[in-house]
């Protein structure tokens, strides 16, 4: 029954192309979430004309030799990003995003199971070819849905890991097929090294794929000591016999390593600057304490694969303590990893085990640890503590290691009972992963349900519970953002971008003494915080502090100096102030920054209106049509300074669409001043009906009570 079941399995690819897409397919219909919103919404590279632009930048839109630059070079996704625009007519469709990255990790699958396919039929695993033919299905089927993959398929920018996997994978195919003795090998060495220079520049950590091929070639040229004594290299497991064209093929290998690194370098010229919250291990000055914490991150990943239930976005700012004792219990399992380690190398040194079985073996834990290694803080400190769309590639070692485990426990049951229970217990767990996949999924279709899973998961990670705290914020619920804010900065004390949210929601409560003390703490935190700045400036201004207002609104200016919002508060207290000349000049300063800053148009048109300088006005309405022409506040502005000019049939046009998109959130004034037009055009009734309709709105409404009044008193004048 073993066997049948296998064959029936294998010879179906639809069960790969299904388990691989079927719990992502829940997930299509969410939003951008998370980094979603830096790398895609927020990033010019991706909606503008350009394409050569992406080149010059990081993956985040910003200028590669920027300081402020997190040197993660990788064009080719953000080309990718940039045809799901085009495709959508520049429109950004999250769902047609989500798609592409469940359709790419259904091609990476099947990419998979041929590589498994192939090394195991060359490393000749299995005198049974369907034997080996099982262990790559079997391995393929848990690569299909391991839970570690969703941040990578569900969360958008995860589309790097995938397309970095492929053509990682496609790399080595072609070298594979380069070590085959035909006329064509040297072509495909040269498509080997095409494809993981494409993979380097979808992710950085693509390049591993050439020192995969190097251990690949090495293990392949292993002969056993009883079949060969010639060789020029004597080790464990026998002679590595080299020929000219094996030594050729390395050397290659090893030349464009050394070159594809040194253009990696040449485009970064300098290390990413990090902050001490993105990878606490790596700014502590304690040796034992950086070594020891990197060790217990290591067995986090490991424990990711075993049993990925512990799932997190986000893994910085405290979410995993650093162990700076001796005596920190966790050691344990730090020392517990070493020991599955000594046991992998007892596997591939252990004389009872066949060549086969060991040159496998190295393989997949090569595959586990060699693309890993960018992200192990071994040779560079990386922006994270842990990633889990990182283990995307190193994954599919760690199920080649489950189903070569799984292959040799079988082996040494006897009886096909047995077997089928084993069976039906890898089934099990297959199961398992894929219900934890599509719950995992799930969690990431809204940043509410992401960033609330991420309590459970890192209670002592500060960022968590800072954007717990803006999802609450957008959802209306101030109360428990205020007390998600107060515990980040509780975490962490020097979090200033939660003190200045935390002072906006203040603010809004009108409580400005606790609002001014925490913006106050973040600029002693981080002086040259622009929205801090101008943040404290509205605070002031509110309390009727004017001096120092000013004063904290030229600070924002000086460390942004292009910041509309700040030129548009600042007009706003030079109108308070009764400056109107220099109010216009900064809320047209804000529209030359934000050409559709809708708040700037409103106060400049109904300035320019209430200061009669209705001719500038008027040349300014196309413009603002223009660029907000369904703005129901600018309509509004535009609509009064037509009524003004007794331009009566364009101002009714401009009110009743104002009124149409203000919908629920038309006020009485909106329909009293559309009655007063009326009232100026002789038309009578209707005036009368927007007054009236002004007071059910608000009935106390003393401008529409009177003008009724008014109205009723001319009506009884002209029947006199």
């Amino acid at each position: 029954m073993y066997f049948t079941t296998h064959r029936l399995m294998e010879n179906n690819i639809f069960v790969i192309i299904s388990l691989a897409g079927i719990p992502y397919l829940f997930s299509l219909n969410g939003d951008f979430v998370f980094d979603d919103s830096e790398a895609i919404l927020k990033n010019k590279d991706v909606y503008s004309e350009s394409w050569i632009e992406p080149f010059y930048h990081d993956f985040w839109g910003t200028n590669i030799y920027s300081n402020e630059s997190h040197k993660s070079y990788r064009p080719l996704t953000i080309l990718s990003f940039k045809l799901n625009c085009l495709l959508n007519r520049g429109v950004l469709s999250a769902f047609q995003f989500k798609i592409t990255n469940a359709v790419l990790h259904v091609m990476c699958c099947v990419i998979i199971w041929i590589t498994y396919r192939i090394i195991l039929n060359k490393i000749k695993f299995s005198s049974c070819k369907e034997s080996a033919s099982n262990i790559a299905y079997l391995a393929t089927l848990l690569f299909c849905i391991h839970p570690i993959h969703v941040e990578a398929i569900c969360g958008i920018v995860g589309r790097a890991d995938l397309l970095a996997a492929i053509t990682f994978f496609s790399s080595f195919l072609m070298y594979d097929k380069a070590m085959r003795d035909t006329y064509f090998s040297c072509l495909y060495l040269i498509f080997a090294i095409l494809f993981a220079g494409l993979s380097m520049l979808f992710k950085e950590n693509g390049i591993t794929v050439l020192g995969f091929c190097v251990i690949y070639e090495l293990i392949m040229n292993i002969q056993a000591k009883e079949r060969n004594k010639s060789g020029i290299f004597q080790g464990f497991f026998g002679n590595i016999i080299f020929n000219f064209k094996s030594s050729l093929r390395v050397l290659c290998l090893v030349v464009s390593i050394v070159i594809m690194l040194y253009l990696r370098w040449f485009i970064m010229r300098e290390k990413p600057i990090f902050k001490h919250t993105d990878n606490p291990a790596a700014f502590n000055p304690d040796f034992f304490t950086r070594v020891a914490s990197y060790n217990y991150i290591y067995f986090i990943n490991s424990l990711l694969f075993v049993w990925p239930y512990w799932l997190c976005y986000d893994w910085s700012m405290g979410c995993i303590p650093l162990i700076k004792e001796y005596t920190d219990i966790r050691i344990m399992f730090v020392i517990l990893l070493y020991c599955f380690g000594c046991m992998g190398l007892l596997s591939v040194f252990n004389g009872r085990n066949r060549m086969q079985t060991k040159r496998l073996i190295i393989l997949a834990f090569s595959l586990v640890i060699i693309p890993f290694l960018p992200a192990s803080n071994m040779l560079f400190p990386v922006g994270f503590v842990i990633a889990e769309r990182i283990l995307y590639i190193p994954s599919a070692g760690y199920c080649l290691l489950v189903a070569i485990g799984f292959h040799k426990i079988l082996q040494r049951r006897p009886l096909n009972i047995s077997r089928n229970i084993m069976m039906v217990v890898y089934l099990f767990l297959i199961l398992v992963y894929a219900i934890r996949s599509y719950q995992r999924s799930f969690e990431w279709q809204t940043e509410y349900k992401l960033f609330t899973s991420g309590l459970i998961v890192c209670p002592l990670n500060a960022k968590v519970h800072y954007n717990v705290a803006k999802v609450a914020d957008a959802n209306g619920n101030m109360t428990w953002a205020m007390n998600e804010y107060k515990i980040a900065i509780r975490l962490y004390p020097e979090y200033y971008q939660a003190m200045n949210n935390l002072a906006n929601l203040l603010k809004n409560k009108r409580q400005f003494v606790d609002a001014e003390f925490y913006l106050r703490k973040a600029i002693s935190l981080k002086e040259d915080f622009p929205a801090a700045w101008m943040n404290l400036g509205i605070v002031l201004a509110s309390v009727k502090n004017f001096e120092e207002s000013e004063k904290a609104y030229q600070n924002a200016l000086k460390y942004r100096k292009h910041y509309p919002d700040c030129h548009y508060n600042l007009g706003n207290l030079y109108l308070e102030l009764n400056k109107t000349n220099m109010a216009v000049e900064h809320w047209f300063r804000a529209i030359q920054l934000n050409p559709k800053h809708n708040s700037a148009w409103t106060n400049l048109l109904a300035l320019l209106d209430n200061t009669d300088q209705i001719d500038k006005a008027l040349k300014l309405i196309p413009q603002a049509l223009q660029e907000l022409p369904e703005s129901p506040s600018v309509v509004f502005a535009i609509a009064n300074i037509y009524g003004k000019i007794d331009e009566y049939s364009e101002a009714e046009r401009h009110f009743l669409k104002s009124i149409q998109l203000f919908g629920q959130y038309i006020k009485p004034i909106h329909y009293s001043n559309l009655g007063v037009l009326y009232h100026r055009w002789k038309k009578y009734d209707m005036a009368e009906t927007m007054y009236k309709k002004a007071l059910e709105i608000q009935p106390n409404f003393q401008s529409a009570r009177k003008n009724l009044e008014s109205l009723k008193k001319l009506r009884l004048r002209i029947k006199l």
